[in-house]
């Protein structure tokens, strides 16, 4: 019995296309809004977190939190958190006073 090599690679092809394309799925199942409230610090108008991420809060519209007015202080924000540190706000930041964190260098 002979095989056709044309035949048996244009169904590797194939298969290999429909697994490539099914892989692609679970990155987009993993992609969900993660409810998240998050404690930082504004330094020089943007918001670092307690364990040292600069996250960028932004409205649902699409507009960058305006951080300024709590330079220096500590703040407590929720949201949703979703992929690349993108963080839609939920409710307006609370002011916790004086920040206590070190300014992390270049900030």
């Amino acid at each position: 019995m002979s095989v056709d090599r044309r035949q048996f690679s244009n169904v590797l092809f194939v298969i290999s296309a429909i697994a490539s394309g099914l892989s692609g799925i679970a990155p987009a199942a993993a992609s969900k809004l993660v409810p998240k409230t998050i404690i930082g610090c504004v330094f020089n108008g943007g918001f670092v977190s307690s364990d040292g991420y600069d996250i960028r809060p932004r409205y649902p519209d699409g507009r960058e939190v305006d951080l300024q007015p709590f330079e220096g202080h500590t703040l407590t924000i929720s949201g949703d958190l979703l992929p690349g540190d993108a963080f839609i706000v939920k409710t307006a930041p609370r002011d916790s006073g004086p920040c206590t964190m070190m300014r992390p260098a270049g900030k």
